[in-house]
Order: structure tokens, then C-alpha cells, then sequence
């Protein structure tokens, strides 16, 4: 295995062996099939985020070990909540110690918010979002008392706002069906106050105040809306979105290039749109639900509980030509054309979580598996480039 230390440079001499240094073109680089050893966990991580040379984890787990270590072996308590170091692998004091299932994380500066299932955070009541400090060992900030009535799945922040989605029918309060958004200091409720008739799985922003939204609702603001579409971070109206799914969306990347959907329905289905005018560039299909996806390197990598990949067409339960994809795969970001990544994981139901890191092109997964990439490793996995 590469030496942590040297991978960047390692990196460098390969873009320019590949004559890609000075070629004026982005293209793609692709992960390593295999990931290098770091800390696991023992059970789901749900939700993955990084902030620095930090990875912060959510999920269903209660303990940390070590790389390598066989299940109960070194095991270090961490429940629901981990922090790992990116450069080492090494375990971090990050422990808000959460007494159920986290959903969604997102750091702004010293604060990660976490939304989730979860009704104490550090033995203090907070109902289900919370703020902890991102250093040290994550202490609750008590200012922030933002309280959801029912599960929240993403949480996006811009500037004095952070914005919830989920599946729940008030927030401190007051009836804000399944998106609101709350001050990031107090957690007080804030006027934003869109329509959306159904769950809100996923949300990204696209240059604020322009954002979008996933999940299983068909309006938004009273207007047909199936499964996606775009709304105003300032007023809460809805702005123009073209194209729309036949199937729930489950999660959303993005980068300069276009917003990447994963979801369910008639196997699984993944897509790529136009981020400026929501039309549809290309589309997969699996025949499993795609719970993840991520966007890094020019590579758009997906995760799930499927077998194989249909081709770019809509999901199908079986296949009419399978090509072998056991739970990961990758496509060219501008294409969708199938890569040959193709790592593999075991489990029933897969990976539930995608991280791809900007800064050095890292992709980081998260979910059932015990095993990934040829390697025993239970929960979470960081693949290089």
C-alpha cells in the first residue's frame, strides 16, 4: 500500500505522466479499486462529510476500530457520531455521542449540524438537529435549540440559515411540512417557508439562493413537481426546473458541471441534469435501489444495493444486459458512459453514503458492508486516487 505522505506527489507525477499537466481539458481521474487502511466502524454509516484534512461520520454505529481489526476487537465507543483523520486513518476525541440514528452532517466553521432520528445529543435533549463544536470532542452548543417533529435527512447551511429537509410536520413548533430553515446560532424558526407536499431527502445549493431539492413529494408551492426541482433560499419560491423522475430521489451531488441524482423505482435509477436549467443529460440504471452519489475527479461514483448495471436506460429489476457492478460503480461525469471502477462490496443492503473530497480527490464510502474493495473493512472506506 502507498505511503499516506507521498500519495499528492504520486498524484502529480501521474497527471503529468498522462500528459494531462498541461492539456487545458479536465479529465477524469479515477479512484483506486482498493482503499487504504482507517479506522471502522460496526455498523450503517448513513451520512459522511469533510471539513479540512477531517472526515465527520453519522449513521447506526456505536463503536470505532482499528483497520484491520476483526469485529469486537479494539473497539472504542462512538455512538452514531465519529470523526477519523483523513491523512492518518487515526480515530479522532470527536465523540457528541448521539442516542440515535444520524441522517445528515454539514460543517460551517467551528459548528457541525447533525439531523437525524436522534432526541439527545451528549445527554442533553435536542430533537433530532443539533450543533456540536467541530473540534476537541464535540460538545453540544446549547444556544443552538432548533426542534424538528419528525426525521430530518439533509441540512444545508448559507450564511445566518440553515436549511432542513425531511419528513417531518413542524419545527420549534411551528408547522413547517417536511423543509424549514432555522438561524444557525439559536435554532429559532425563520419566516422561509416553502410548500412541499412530500418528504425532502436531499438538498444542495447551487450558488445561493438557488437550491435543489429530492425526495418523494410531487408539488412544490402548489405547482407539479415530481421527485426534483429548484427553489429560491431567500423567498422560498420555486424556480425553474425543466426535467423530473419517475422515481424518488434518495440523494443529490453537484459540481460546476450538473446536479447528480440517485434513486429508486424499477431497480435503480441515477442521472445527471443541467444545473442552470434542470434538463436531463443522461440517465443509468441498476437493478437495486442507488442510495449515493458523489462527484469528484470528472468521475460521478454510485452506491447501492444492486448487482448490476442496466446500461443508460431506466432502472430494471432484471437486466436485459448486466454488466457486473457489485453495489459501486462509476461513470464519466460528462458522458455517463461506464468506467471499469469497480471495486465491489458485500452486503445485503450496500452503500448508503458518498463523499468525494475536492481538495485531493479522494472518495470516501460509508454503509453495511463489511468487506469493499478486497479489503475487510467494516462500515466506512477511503479510496485514493
Amino acid at each position: 500500500m502507498l505511503g499516506r505522505k507521498s500519495r499528492s506527489g504520486l498524484a502529480a507525477a501521474f497527471v503529468a505522466a498522462m500528459g494531462l499537466a498541461t492539456a487545458g481539458v479536465a479529465q477524469a481521474i479515477p479512484v483506486q479499486p482498493h482503499p487504504v487502511a482507517t479506522w471502522q466502524t460496526n455498523g450503517r454509516v448513513n451520512a459522511i462529510v469533510v471539513s479540512g484534512n477531517v472526515a465527520y461520520l453519522g449513521g447506526q454505529f456505536t463503536s470505532m476500530r482499528p483497520p484491520g481489526a476483526a469485529a469486537g476487537s479494539g473497539e472504542v465507543t462512538r455512538n452514531h457520531a465519529a470523526a477519523v483523520s483523513l491523512t492518518t486513518g487515526a480515530l479522532l476525541p470527536w465523540n457528541p455521542n448521539v442516542n440515535g440514528t444520524v441522517r445528515a452532517l454539514r460543517v460551517v466553521g467551528t459548528t457541525v449540524y447533525m439531523g437525524g432520528a436522534f432526541t439527545q445529543v451528549g445527554g442533553v435533549t435536542h430533537t433530532r438537529v443539533a450543533a456540536v463544536q467541530a473540534t476537541g470532542a464535540g460538545a453540544v452548543i446549547p444556544a443552538f435549540q432548533a426542534s424538528a417533529s419528525g426525521e430530518v435527512s439533509s441540512v444545508v447551511a448559507s450564511g445566518n440559515s440553515l436549511f432542513l429537509g425531511g419528513g417531518f410536520g413542524t419545527v420549534d413548533g411551528v408547522a413547517r411540512p417536511n423543509m424549514a430553515a432555522v438561524s444557525t446560532t439559536s435554532g429559532a424558526i425563520l419566516p422561509w417557508a416553502p410548500a412541499v407536499n412530500g418528504q425532502v431527502r436531499a438538498i444542495r445549493l447551487l450558488g445561493f439562493p438557488r437550491m435543489v431539492i429530492g425526495g418523494s413529494f410531487t408539488t412544490i408551492n402548489g405547482s407539479s413537481a415530481n421527485h426534483i426541482g429548484a427553489i429560491d433560499g431567500d423567498t422560498g419560491n420555486s424556480l425553474p426546473w425543466k426535467d423530473h423522475t419517475t422515481y424518488n430521489v434518495i440523494g443529490l451531488a453537484s459540481d460546476a458541471n450538473g446536479v447528480y441524482v440517485a434513486g429508486a423505482g424499477g431497480g435503480g435509477n441515477f442521472a445527471a441534469f443541467n444545473p442552470g436549467t434542470g434538463a436531463q443529460n443522461w440517465l443509468g440504471g441498476t437493478n437495486g435501489n442507488v442510495q449515493a452519489i458523489s462527484v469528484v475527479g470528472g468521475e460521478v461514483y454510485v452506491g447501492g444495493h444492486f448487482q448490476v448495471y442496466c446500461g443508460p436506460q431506466r432502472g430494471q429489476h432484471t437486466c436485459t444486459a448486466p454488466i457486473a457492478r457489485d453495489k459501486l460503480l462509476a461513470v464519466d461525469e460528462g458522458t455517463g458512459n461506464l468506467t471499469s471502477w469497480a471495486p465491489g462490496a458485500n452486503s445485503v443492503l450496500g452503500v448508503f453514503a458518498l463523499y468525494g473530497v475536492a481538495s485531493n480527490g479522494d472518495l470516501l464510502a460509508g454503509g453495511d458492508f463489511t468487506s469493499i474493495g478486497l479489503r475487510k473493512q467494516q462500515g466506512y472506506a477511503q479510496f485514493t486516487p
